[in-house]
Parts: structure tokens; sequence; C-alpha cells
């Protein structure tokens, strides 16, 4: 039982990670965060990727880019651990290669 628990514990240990997004607006845009239950029109989203366990990105991992792509004015972000970055993770997580998704919704400018 001792031996199962200890087995439990680096296996959670070895998918933790602590990665970072920036949820930022592009320089100069009046770009604003939408509530929870606000209508969208426009739905994205990226990986962002880090190595040694989350502490250093190497992928893009701000929101800066992608908002002023798609040219959006109203804008909500979400950050989370999908079953894909789970599914990467495990494979990829013994070279400290780590990935998380970040969901961008919002409304086009008019």
């Amino acid at each position: 039982m001792k031996q199962l628990l200890i087995l439990i514990i680096i296996g959670v240990l070895l998918i933790t990670n602590c990665g970072t997004v920036l949820v930022n607006a592009p320089p100069k845009d009046n770009v604003t965060l939408l509530a929870e239950a606000d209508a969208t029109t426009f739905k994205t989203s990226m990986k962002c990727w880090y190595v040694l366990w989350g502490l250093v990105p190497i992928s893009n991992n701000s929101t800066a880019d992608l908002i002023a792509k798609h040219n959006l004015k109203n804008v909500r972000a979400k950050a989370y651990y999908s079953f894909v970055d789970f599914l990467i993770n495990m494979v990829l997580g013994t070279f400290t290669i780590y990935t998380n998704t970040v969901e961008i919704e919002g409304n086009v400018a008019k």
C-alpha cells in the first residue's frame, strides 16, 4: 500500500506544471473583457508550450497577437489543461516539455 501511494505521488508530480498565460490586448487598442454570460461570435484556441515543468515558455503565451489577428474588441480568455494536453505531457513529460490550452472568445470589431 505504501509503495502504491509513493507511485501515485510520483505520477502526479510528473504531470504537474506551472505555465503562465499572459492575457494582454494589443497596444493602443480599446479591448474590453467580457463576462462569462456574454454572447460571442468568434472562438479560437492556441497551445502554449513550456520547458522545465512549465517554468520557461518556448511558444508565444500572450493573447495579444491572436486578438490583433482576428480584430477582436470584446474578449474572454480561458486557460485550461485539456485531455490532449494530458496526453502530450504524459509522452513528453520525461523531457520536461509541457503544454496547456488557451481559448479566446470574442466579438469582431465592426
